[in-house]
């Protein structure tokens, strides 16, 4: 840690601590970086993470076999989950510290009273037991960071550690994913890598519920922001073909969030209020889709069309468009950066510049005609 050894030695007498600390930090990665209940980690088994290679040998994907059981009744269901290499690191390792005949990743560790007073085979710790587990990691944490002086203690709630629950970690995940995608987990892995890669997997699937919970918590950010946008008076009106009737559904879902010019505070309440009024307004980086999917050109023939398929977004001619100041500013930017490709165009291609010079001529056009005007 830092460049130096974590801790000198380890007792004898101290295995079985740490065995029970190991075991409960491998939970911790495979419960926050999967999504999966404390059921399906509980349910693991050696080998149950495989691994896919390109053509070079390299790995480019792990995925980790499974039960799954939301509905399914207590013998569960066949799952394979898309996972992310400290997910399958932390499964290496629970395999490395189970015998070679125990097939359970999380049967009780080998020093532990439990497994030495009645280890019966197929029998994995409890959730009661993880959430004791949880609470001596954070402590052993705090007293290792205060005994060497370190300022990465995990932060307390009221003067007391925070009580952590298994469903804990699967709903942060999913709030992180919904409000933070560019924010960074560990080293170079976001949030929005973390979704990309789960939802290729049983956690996309609406079996699963994980998609559904990240998508209720996208829908209340989005309401969030609209609303507190509708009780503005103070900022510029919205601009494009869209930007009327943008302006109409932000006033009236205003008419139900927003009350002696403050929005409702109270989470549980505006849930509910957005539930109802959702004004299908979704805010972009370089557009704000006011959807209508009788003319959304980014639905398929086949999409039912309950909301817009932002990747496939074609702003300068879809009808759903509107503009922030906020999209005004992005898009000049694209703007210059394409007039700065343009005159380096000594070194593109004919038809990289032809396509780029058609494009600079379309973004400066729309944007000239969708000016940001001042609200009334």
């Amino acid at each position: 840690m830092d460049g130096r050894r974590w801790l000198e030695q380890i007792s004898y007498y101290d295995v079985g601590q740490f065995e029970r600390l190991l075991q409960v930090s491998c939970w911790i990665v495979i419960a926050y970086l999967s999504g999966l209940r404390d059921s399906e980690i509980k349910h693991l088994r050696r080998g149950c993470v495989s691994a896919q290679r390109d053509a070079d040998g390299r790995i480019y994907r792990y995925r980790l076999h499974g039960l799954a059981f939301k509905g399914e009744g207590v013998h569960g269901a066949a799952a394979t989950w898309i996972v992310t290499a400290p997910v399958a690191r932390a499964v290496a390792v629970l395999e490395r510290c189970q015998p070679a005949d125990e097939p359970y990743l999380f049967a009780h560790p080998l020093k532990s009273a439990n497994h030495q007073r009645h280890h019966v085979a197929g029998r994995v710790r409890t959730s009661a037991t993880t959430i004791r587990d949880i609470t001596a990691l954070a402590g052993w944490i705090n007293a290792y960071c205060a005994a060497h002086s370190r300022v990465d203690a995990i932060p307390e709630d009221k003067g007391r550690l925070p009580h952590l629950t298994p469903r804990q970690f699967r709903r942060t995940l999913a709030w992180f994913i919904a409000r933070r995608p560019g924010g960074t987990i560990a080293g170079a892995l976001q949030y929005r890598h973390q979704r990309i890669q789960m939802f290729e997997g049983y956690a996309g699937t609406s079996d699963s519920g994980f998609r559904d919970e990240v998508e209720a918590e996208e829908a209340f950010t989005r309401g969030q922001f609209l609303a507190e946008l509708g009780a503005d008076d103070d900022r510029l009106t919205l601009t494009g073909p869209a930007g009327p009737e943008a302006e109409a559904r932000l006033a009236e879902l205003a008419r139900h969030t927003v009350f002696d010019g403050q929005v409702v505070t109270d989470e549980a309440r505006l849930r509910r209020i957005l539930a109802r009024h959702d004004p299908h307004v979704y805010p972009g980086t370089f557009v704000t889709c006011v959807y209508n999917p009788d003319r959304a050109l980014c639905r398929a023939p086949a999409d039912p069309g309950h909301q817009p398929v932002l990747a496939d977004c074609q702003p300068l001619v879809c009808r759903n468009t509107a503009l922030s100041p906020a999209n005004h500013h992005a898009l000049a930017g694209h703007l210059t950066q394409i007039e700065d490709a343009l005159d380096d165009g000594d070194r593109l291609a004919p038809y990289v510049r032809h396509r780029l010079q058609e494009q600079h001529r379309a973004m400066a056009a729309f944007l000239a005609r969708h000016d940001p005007e001042p609200a009334e």
